[in-house]
Formats: structure tokens, sequence, C-alpha cells
């Protein structure tokens, strides 16, 4: 949803990297392109936004995001992270549960998704928990939320693992009754007690806790053969290790409707950061 509903004249801009190109927006919709654009502009008037030498795509949708309300609005709120996404290019983001309270019912999702057509800058999209309190322990009201005002479709309980794999089943075989996706976060927690950073040379040269590929290859694994079993749907967040990668590759190979995830830091940082001990390198 737009925050302001008037009419633009996006000038020059290259189309999806191609040729460059006027563009006319009207309502929060294109409304017209090329000549017919500069001549609905010289006949009514539009805001004209200079674009040359800039790119125009669609709007992008961010699966994975952190707005913090309520609970933590001391972090961040809605207001003040869809601005932000605005500002980025995106048009949509999808709110996870790890608020407080958590999102694990259809009142808190409500709340978020009204919070954001209040704020007004992006469609906010609620993220409901798979389990109660992202406990781990019993399924939440995944039927609620998908029914509620929010209309939730992707469940997760991320910040955690869903690690009970009987669990894992019957959220994967819910949430096919709604065309829902769950997405896991995939870490063994058993394998990442006390872990510190990547188990590699530079962990064991610091003296720090390992914290093995394994832990996260290991569910993502056992996660697509369960979508594969029930026929459901899974997103993995945060892939960050290449066997990871290549199970992902494998199940998709097969017809496994399963799709990921990477971030910034996992693309762009390495082990040996780690030496500085600078914080800033600790997310």
């Amino acid at each position: 949803m737009a925050k302001n509903n008037g009419t633009y004249l996006i000038r020059g801009a290259s189309i999806l990297g191609a040729g460059a190109e006027d563009l006319l927006i009207s309502d929060g919709v294109i409304a017209a392109r090329g000549a017919a654009a500069a001549a609905h502009n010289d006949a009514h008037g539009a805001t004209v936004i200079e674009a040359a030498g800039l790119v125009a795509l669609p709007g992008m949708v961010d699966v994975h995001t952190h707005l913090r309300e309520p609970g933590r609005e001391d972090a961040e709120t809605v207001e003040t992270g869809t601005r932000a996404a605005a500002l980025g290019g995106f048009t949509a983001v999808h709110a996870m549960a790890n608020s407080n309270p958590v999102a694990d019912t259809a009142g808190v999702v409500e709340q978020v998704h009204s919070l954001g057509r209040a704020a007004g800058w992006v469609d906010v999209r609620p993220v409901g928990a798979v389990t109660v309190g992202l406990a781990g322990e019993q399924l939440a009201e995944l039927g609620a939320m998908a029914d509620s005002r929010a209309q939730v479709r992707m469940f997760s309980d991320d910040g955690l693992c869903v690690h009970d794999p009987v669990l894992m089943r019957r959220a994967l075989e819910y949430v096919k009754a709604f065309d829902g996706v769950v997405a896991q976060h995939a870490q063994e927690p058993r394998l990442t007690a006390g872990a510190q950073m990547n188990e590699g040379a530079v962990s064991a040269v610091l003296g720090l806790t390992g914290w093995p590929a394994v832990a996260e290859e290991s569910i993502i694994a056992r996660d697509v053969l369960l979508a594969q079993h029930v026929n459901s749907r899974l997103h993995v967040c945060h892939v960050s290790t290449a066997g990871s990668v290549e199970i992902i590759r494998w199940a998709k190979e097969r017809g496994i409707n399963v799709t990921a995830e990477v971030t910034p830091h996992h693309l762009l940082l390495t082990d040996d950061l780690v030496r500085s001990y600078n914080p800033v390198y600790k997310v």
C-alpha cells in the first residue's frame, strides 16, 4: 500500500536493467509506459522523478524480517521497519513470530497486520509461530491464524529450530489445508550447545567452541524428506553451508517443494574476521 496515492512520472529509468523508459504511476500501479506516460504528464501533470542511471524493478518482497513489535519497540517497530523497507525498494515484508508476546495466536498476528496497515508503507505479512511460545512442544493455532484477518500462510519458530521430527511432520501436514509453508531455522540444538562460531581451523586456533555444519545440514536433510513424504511446502531460513546448498539442490531436482534464503553476512563474512575479536562481526 502506498503512503501517497498521487500520480508520479518516473523519467528515464532502465526497466529491469534494459532500455531507458518513462513510467507513469497512478494510485500505486503502473498506468502507462513510454510515450503514453509522457503524454499523460503533459496533459495532466504529475510529480516528476528523474531516474536517469537508475534501474526500475518490480517491488521486492522480504520473506524474513524482524519488526519486533509487539514487545521490543526499543529495537524496532512496524513503522520504522516498514519505512526502511520502502526506502530499500520493498513493497511487502514478512514479520517473524519471535515478538513478545509470540505471534502464535490469531489475536497477535492480527495486531501486527493492523500495525502494518496503519503504518502504510508496505504490505506486512505476519509469520505465525509453528509451536506455542516457540517452545517446540505443541503446535500453535495454525488454522486460526490462517483464517484470521492477517491470513497467515508462512509459519516459523525462527530463532529456534523445530527439532522434534514428529512436530515438524504434523506442521507440514497441517499447512497443506491452506497452501501454507513452514520456514525452518535449521539448527540441531544438541550439536550447537555453547557454540560461538563456525567449526573449523580458526575456531580451533582461537579456542572457541565450534558450530558444525552438520548441525544445519542434518535438519535440512530430514525436513526435505518430511516435505516429500507428506507432499508439503518447506522454506529453509538463512542457509550458511555448501552442504546445505547441495541438499536443497538435490531436493529440487527430485521435485520436492523447497525454497531457501541466505543472509548478506553469510555471503560476505568469513571465519578469519573473528581473529580480530571485533564485535562488529558478531551477529
